[in-house]
């Protein structure tokens, strides 16, 4: 009969704190929500634009969104859709604060997934007020979700089992991926966090550009494989302290087409758009790039993206043969003395995204 008994406990921890998540790019107004939020006992977590907060949310894991709706970059609008569109995010409560009093906003929030609004300047009762209720909802909406589960029994004991495995096998995959690339990187003298950066800033791009999340997942993913064909570039050349000789750097740039044949042939996105970028990504806009001398649109996108952000990176790093340089000297070379080299569109990505570049660069040092 004991082992009869069902376990009562209740589904969610009593004891966790509440995490709330604010986006607003002016100081003034998360400095209020903060000190509003911390007043409740809840705890906060304060990003600066759309982009930074999707970038946080999977890990931060908040009970609560709180975002302004202009915002540099993503708007509110279109962060409260992403997270939407995520099956791991699609159901955290957004609240919307603007300074958009009209009826069509309003609209507009709603339909891309905003659950409340408040008008700026907030009141801070009424700020309060929201808060409780957004949040004793979404503990009762929790909680008929896992008593639902706990219903469900075996069936989805099982259905959670399988997609851990998935999630697993997906994992080991990316890691596998990820310490190959490494392999290649350090013959280079380069490191992990130089892999890491490349794939934030290629991600960072990729939703300036609004492309869909599982182009910048397979991005995300595929980037730090670029340079996987400098693993077939011999030491005496890959390692030299000083300018190469026009032998050898043609020797050099055979990393692309090397990297692009040991990725080809995959069923995988992630490999396919690997294959791509490693191939791809040392064209130049006006047609002076390798190893194919692409020009323009020809160039395909994934591998434009990836350019831009190995340069500012290389720029930013030390490397044998240079010292590293700061964030204002690669913005103005990538800029105005290599201009010509880069899609325009994505010159106008960077002019707008080049503080969250320097910002990438400056919590991912080696």
């Amino acid at each position: 009969m004991e082992a009869e008994k069902k376990d009562l406990t209740l589904p969610f921890d009593l004891d966790r704190k509440t995490k709330i998540l604010v986006a607003d790019d002016d100081r003034f107004y998360l400095q209020i929500y903060e000190d509003l939020i911390k007043e409740l006992g809840y705890e906060c977590l304060c990003v600066k634009n759309g982009f930074e907060a999707i970038e946080k949310v999977r890990n931060y894991h908040p009970d609560l969104i709180i975002t302004d709706v202009m915002m540099p970059g993503m708007d509110g609008f279109e962060l409260a859709a992403r997270l939407k569109q995520d099956p791991l995010t699609m159901y955290i409560p957004i609240l919307m604060v603007t300074t958009l009093s009209d009826r069509e906003s309003k609209v507009t929030g709603l339909a891309q997934g905003a659950d409340e609004f408040l008008i700026k300047p907030i009141d801070k009762t009424e700020f309060r007020i929201r808060i409780k209720n957004m949040l004793k909802i979404k503990r009762y909406e929790d909680f008929l979700v896992e008593h639902s589960k706990m219903l469900e029994g075996e069936v989805i004991d099982k259905s959670l089992q399988l997609k851990d495995a998935l999630e697993k096998i997906k994992n080991g995959y990316t890691e596998t991926v990820y310490r190959l690339t490494i392999a290649a990187e350090y013959r280079d003298k380069e490191t992990g966090k130089h892999i890491k950066r490349i794939s934030l800033y290629s991600q960072l791009v990729a939703r300036y550009l609004k492309l869909d999340e599982p182009i910048v997942e397979a991005i995300f993913f595929a980037s730090p494989m670029h340079d996987v064909g400098k693993i077939g570039i011999p030491d005496y050349i890959l390692l030299k302290p000083g300018a190469l000789t026009r032998e050898e750097t043609e020797i050099m740039k055979t990393h692309t087409t090397i990297g692009a044949g040991i990725l080809q042939g995959s069923d995988s996105d992630i490999l396919k758009t690997a294959e791509i970028i490693a191939l791809s990504h040392h064209e130049a806009w006006d047609g002076t790039g390798y190893p194919k001398g692409l020009r323009g649109q020809a160039i395909p996108l994934v591998g434009r993206i990836v350019n831009l952000a190995d340069v500012y990176d290389a720029i930013r790093s030390k490397r044998p043969y240079k010292e590293p340089l700061d964030h204002s000297t690669a913005c103005n070379i990538i800029t105005k003395k290599l201009k010509e080299r880069f899609d325009p569109l994505l010159l106008d990505v960077f002019n707008n995204c080049e503080k969250e570049f320097k910002r990438l660069f400056d919590e991912n040092q080696d």
